[in-house]
Formats: structure tokens, sequence, C-alpha cells
């Protein structure tokens, strides 16, 4: 039986099956999910260390988040606070390394040394996307502001 089913396939079909299953992968990667971030918790994506927080004064001034690097604030047109923002992180050459969106108004992130561009947006809103560079921080935590001036 098995014989038969293998004289039935096409020459070439098991290679560009072969290709095809080698391919998906890079593909999937290309486009991948948003991540949500569960408010005051911390996970690893793509070997980044992200955290969600920044709801309450407890939360912001918990110990835990000094240790990231990078802190991405979500702003309105008045400078206050924006929760439910989602971002796409890159490296200097383009590659996106992660998304993932937070309900609470800071991504906090834990980065290799090296130049960085975020594009932030706000889901169900008409606020078109704010994007930003930068670099990891030597010293103290960095402050990356993507203020939407439409909401």
């Amino acid at each position: 039986m098995n014989r038969a089913a293998v004289a039935l396939v096409p020459r070439g079909a098991l290679a560009a099956a072969l290709l095809l299953s080698l391919a998906t992968p890079l593909t999937s990667r290309a486009t991948s999910a948003t991540a949500s971030i569960p408010v005051d918790s911390e996970l690893t994506l793509n070997g980044v260390g992200v955290a969600c927080t920044g709801i309450g004064a407890d939360a912001r001034a918990d110990a835990r988040w000094r240790r990231y690097g990078v802190r991405i604030e979500f702003s309105d047109a008045k400078n206050e606070y924006l929760a439910g923002g989602a971002i796409s992180l890159r490296d200097a050459k383009g590659r996106e390394l992660l998304k993932a969106s937070c309900d609470a108004p800071w991504l906090l992130l834990q980065l290799p040394e090296g130049a960085y561009s975020v594009e932030g947006w706000e889901p169900g809103t008409p606020a078109k996307p704010r994007s930003a560079r930068f670099s990891t921080p030597t010293g103290a935590q960095q402050r990356v502001v993507l203020q939407f001036p439409d909401l």
C-alpha cells in the first residue's frame, strides 16, 4: 500500500512540499502575531525581556521595573498616560524582533546593546501610528514616549 501511494506522487511534488515546509517558519516569523503581555507581569519574547506595567503609584514604584533598560510610554495630546497600546520593535537592520501589546501605559524592554526603532499604535482608535529610534542606555532607564496627539 505504501508503494502505491509513493508511486502516485508526481515528480517534484515532494521537493515542492519540502521547500514549502521550510519556507513557512520564515514567513510566519516575519508576520508574527502581537503578543498580549498581562499587566504587572514579565516574559521573554524572541530573547527580549518584556514587562507591562504603569497603572497606579505602587506599580510604578515597583523595584522590579528599574532593571529594564528601556521604558516605552504611551500618552495622549494632554500628556496623560494611555493603556492598551501595541508596538513593533525592530533592530538596526530593520528586522522585526517582536510585536507586543499592553493594557497599561508602560512596556519595558531588556535589550542587548544596540540601536532600535519602535512603532506604536493604539488598536481600535483612529490615531495614526507613532515611531521613535533609540539606542540602549548605558546608565539610567531610558524613556521613549510615543505621544498620540490625535487622541
